[in-house]
């Protein structure tokens, strides 16, 4: 018996081994195998079981060593999907199933080995050496020992072997240690019928033409995607659950996404309300290891048929899967932006598609790519065009920041609309939010004499000043400085900051506001685990007055005593060298907008910008999508930007600066030569190499290179030309794919 097996390193090649005997009942698909690899031993999945060798070239098949998992960790119907995304996002398999795949050993429980009770009866013939070491360590053991442990107290590597000689001479037993996961309230068993007992809002019209839209395609069957366009407070989740409760009455499985791990707590307590007899699988990265398997396991046997998670629980081997839902579908946090670079949005869609379900995709602020898909017939449109109870939006306002400074000739933090605003809504009783996209009391420090500015010595950027602490960091690598006293190049103690973060603005309020209690939620103050959950749960509880913070707090949140949002800046979003800028300033300020007046009492926002003309902030502050859209769509369409076109950014990296340039500069002849010759890459456009907008990150020197075309299959083909060619230069290249343009 042979299998193909995938192996996480840097190559598309998968390797032939073959299995033992001993091993044989043991193999199959999606298990991991623990298997030699030149001079390493490596765990690697099986991709194929053969009964034929293959033709090896002369050279000897070597043997696995052992089989990690009990059981499969994903079938048939998994693997495609998962080739598919290594295949678009040009990623070899091998590494993308060792990222997606739950830890890298079994671990939940273990397989425990114990003496049977009559082994000392059993003993007729003379075991291998390593087979009496094993029965000795186990006769001084009782309870018996995990194959893990025994592998360690022995010594014995490859000890599957000699477990099964003493399986075969009935002188030991192997039992499985399985954890079964309790759901909070309840447990259901499969098949048992779902009952819902939360009170159940009532549907307004917009929202029940949705729900049986959605309802009449899963009575048909098939893929069939839906984009739930709804203002913020419009009541998407409902149509969320009630989608899950018919996918459950007919004994299917879903799956929820959604963009941050701070939402799931949220979510998963109406889940869990409306379905208390069917227990929940929670994915996401601040889930245990050993959690996280048991989960797996238990979804891939059907015993879990509702999964809730962030972009990473995409993967989770779910039976009958009939509908995938995704939250917040505009969000980045969808965007993985190290190992395999994914769109969870997009991969989300295929996944429907391959498995035959629907899939909705809900947004107050959809991403462009999505509502064009309207346009092009791709997707169905559903939408909620009011906020439920008929419940007003929040009334937004602009405050110009032009000629505003504050007595030392800064741009005042707090405009004076700002701060009566506040003041009125403390005196109310209720709750404000302060929203700015900047951690840190400033963006940066100078010397105010020579005009030093403090870098970081691993990247090419400023460290970021925190009064607070004295501290100066970096954002990108972790690098911390005290202040100094005074500058290294001239000696001055005249030092500076400049621009605004959370945390400067987080003292300004409390010098303005004695009184108010305040929080910050940003990524400095939730750094331990559960912070954030504690920190919003304070709020729901009405023991915060003002919360400042970053975009953690525009996300998806539902706090009935908040009446007023103020935006500090919103130009941080609006400069960002991105083709995409404009729509991003609009969504994440019509977001956070849409934080303020979701209970009784009517909503207020006041932006504070430097830009007020911005289309994008105009639209945003009429909550006007559409009328966004169209705008935008047409500064794509003139500048042959996506959805129009299609991008795939090489991210090069060297140790060496100008080994890295001279590299990156070789790799952009070769693209434009591969381009220009119409081979493979006709059409595409090559733009660069450049470097990076950080040039330097973690020791490491960047560039980009552009490809621009309409075909993916040419673009694909140029990247990996350059891939290839880049593994003998010492560049290091990470492949950066736009937005699936799939159906």
């Amino acid at each position: 018996m042979f299998i193909q097996v995938a192996i996480d390193i840097p190559s598309e090649r998968t390797f032939t081994y073959a299995v033992p005997p001993f091993l044989a009942a043991e193999v199959a698909l999606g298990k991991r195998v623990r298997v030699p690899f030149g001079r390493r031993r490596q765990v690697g999945v099986i991709l194929a079981v053969e009964d034929v060798a293959p033709d090896a070239g002369g050279k000897e098949i070597r043997e696995i060593l052992d089989v990690v998992d009990p059981e499969p960790l994903f079938g048939p119907e998994e693997l495609r999907f998962y080739r598919w995304a290594a295949s678009y996002y040009l990623y070899p398999l091998g590494k993308a199933l060792a990222d997606v795949l739950p830890g890298t050993e079994y671990r939940s429980g273990g397989q425990r080995i114990r003496l049977t009770e009559d082994a000392a009866d059993r003993i007729a013939s003379p075991l291998s050496p390593s087979a009496d070491i094993l029965c000795a360590v186990l006769a001084e053991r009782r309870n018996g020992l995990t194959l893990n442990r025994l592998r360690k107290v022995t010594g014995i590597e490859d000890i599957r072997k000699e477990i099964r000689e003493l399986q075969d001479a009935g002188l030991v037993r192997v039992t499985e240690a399985e954890r079964r996961l309790a759901p909070r309230r309840g447990g259901e068993a499969p098949g048992e019928t779902v009952r819902t007992t939360e009170a159940v809002p009532i549907l307004n019209p917009d929202q029940r033409n949705a729900v049986e839209t959605i309802r009449e395609s899963l009575n048909r069957g098939g893929f069939a995607p839906f984009l739930l366009h709804g203002v913020t407070g419009s009541g998407k989740t409902e149509v969320y659950l009630r989608a899950i409760a018919d996918v459950l009455e007919r004994g299917g499985g879903a799956l929820l996404l959604v963009p941050e791990i701070a939402l799931t707590g949220q979510l998963l307590d109406r889940l869990q309300a409306r379905f208390p007899r069917q227990a929940v699988a929670v994915l996401h990265s601040g889930v245990s290891r050993t959690v996280r398997y048991d989960q797996w396991r238990q979804i891939r046997q059907g015993r879990l048929r509702l999964i809730i998670g962030a972009r990473s629980a995409l993967f989770a081997p779910v039976r009958d899967l009939k509908l995938v839902v995704v939250d917040e579908e505009h969000d980045l946090s969808y965007k993985q932006d190290d190992r395999m670079h994914y769109q969870a949005r997009d991969l989300a869609v295929i996944r429907a598609k391959l498995a035959g379900a629907a899939v909705i995709l809900g947004s107050a602020t959809p991403e462009l790519q999505s509502y064009f898909n309207i346009a092009a017939r791709k997707y169905r449109l559903l939408t909620l065009p009011d906020r439920v109870l008929s419940k007003p939006l929040p009334q937004v306002e602009v405050i110009d920041m032009r000629g505003r400074r504050e007595a030392a000739g800064q741009p005042a933090v707090l405009s004076a609309p700002l701060q009566a605003a506040l003041r009125e809504t403390l005196s109310l009783g209720r709750q404000s939010i302060l929203f700015l996209n900047r951690r840190g009391s400033h963006a940066f420090m100078v010397c105010l004499d020579c005009g030093q500015a403090f870098r970081c010595l691993n990247c090419a950027v400023s460290l970021t000043y925190y009064g607070g602490d004295a501290l100066l960091k970096c954002h990108y690598c972790g690098f911390r400085h005290p202040v100094p006293p005074a500058c290294p190049a001239c000696g001055s103690s005249r030092l500076g900051g400049f621009g605004v973060g959370t945390e400067k603005v987080e003292e300004e309020v409390r010098a303005t506001f004695p009184e108010a209690r305040i929080a910050r939620l940003d990524s400095d103050t939730t750094t331990r685990r559960g912070a954030h959950i504690e920190i919003l749960q304070r709020l729901a509880r009405q023991e915060i007055d003002i919360l400042i913070g970053t975009q953690m707090v525009a996300k998806g949140h539902d706090f009935p005593g908040v009446t007023l949002v103020g935006v500090i800046s919103a130009d941080t979003s609006m400069n960002l060298p991105d083709f995409r800028a404009a729509e991003r300033t609009f969504q994440i300020l019509t977001q956070v907008a849409g934080r303020g007046g979701r209970g009784e009492t009517p909503g207020r926002v006041l932006i504070q910008t430097f830009n007020p003309g911005h289309y994008a902030l105009l639209k945003a502050r009429h909550h006007d999508y559409t009328g966004f859209y169209r705008e935008e769509i047409a500064s794509r369409e003139a500048l042959s930007y996506p959805p129009f076109s299609r991008l795939v950014s090489l991210h090069l990296s060297c140790r060496s600066r100008e080994k890295g340039r001279g590299a990156s500069e070789t790799l952009g002849r070769l693209a434009r030569e591969l381009a220009a010759s119409g081979r493979s890459a006709q059409g595409v456009e090559v733009i660069g190499p450049a470097e990076a907008p950080v040039a330097k990150i973690k020791g490491r020197y960047r560039w980009q290179l552009l490809l621009k075309g309409k075909h993916v299959t040419s673009l694909h083909a140029l990247a990996r030309s350059l891939f290839e060619h880049a593994a003998h230069t010492g560049l290091d290249v990470r492949i950066d794919v736009d937005p699936v343009h799939f159906l």
